[in-house]
């Protein structure tokens, strides 16, 4: 065993120069980079994590949710109980209420003052054709409105108040629709009883 032990260290001493080479060499290896550090990481380099992967994550997510894996509205519509279960929760345990209450005008005021008026302007642009299908649809049912209003007596008191009242609802009733709560015919009628009376 001597004998391939010396063997060893002859041809370890070629491969690294001479016996001392071995040990300079043996004794010169890096500090381990590994540190343990137990616990979660700080907040703050957690919170730049989620901000820096997310940013550079942002072509993903347009190509992502312009490829679904699924019909996003059909699965919406499929939800309704499970939504439906959830607003109850909500509602029961004032969720808002107590998200609200986490947060105060500073915070909002972080958020409002960090984003660039261009984004407000650009969000508008690009929802024009979104915008525009809105209000061809709003358009028809305020002139409508806007009419049989027009068209009520205003001779009186009781007559300014009973118009005022049909403005009011009539509005509602349009925000309903746009909705899909009720339809353009439910809001005729009932433009028709409030400026009628029938």
């Amino acid at each position: 065993m001597e004998i391939f032990a010396e063997a060893l260290r002859v041809e370890m001493a070629r491969a690294m120069g001479t016996s001392h080479g071995i040990m300079v060499k043996s004794h010169s290896r890096p500090a381990n980079p590994i540190e343990v550090t137990p616990g979660v990481i700080a907040a703050d380099k957690w919170a730049g994590l989620i901000v820096d992967r997310g940013s550079a994550a942002a072509d993903h997510w347009k190509d992502r949710t312009l490829h679904p894996s699924a019909d996003p509205i059909k699965a919406g519509i499929a939800a309704e109980k499970k939504f439906q279960d959830r607003m109850t929760v909500a509602l029961k345990t004032e969720a808002r209420k107590k998200g609200l209450e986490k947060t105060n005008l500073s915070e909002y005021g972080e958020d409002v003052d960090a984003t660039p008026a261009t984004a407000y302007a650009d969000g508008l642009k690009n929802k024009t054709k979104k915008i525009g299908r809105k209000i061809a649809r709003l358009q028809p049912l305020v002139e409508a409105l806007r009419a049989a209003i027009a068209a009520m007596p205003q001779d009186t008191d009781a007559q300014r108040e009973s118009k005022m009242r049909a403005a009011r609802r009539g509005m509602i009733l349009v925000g309903q629709a746009m909705k899909g709560i009720v339809t353009a015919e439910t809001i005729a009628a009932e433009v028709k009883k409030l400026t009628t009376g029938a």
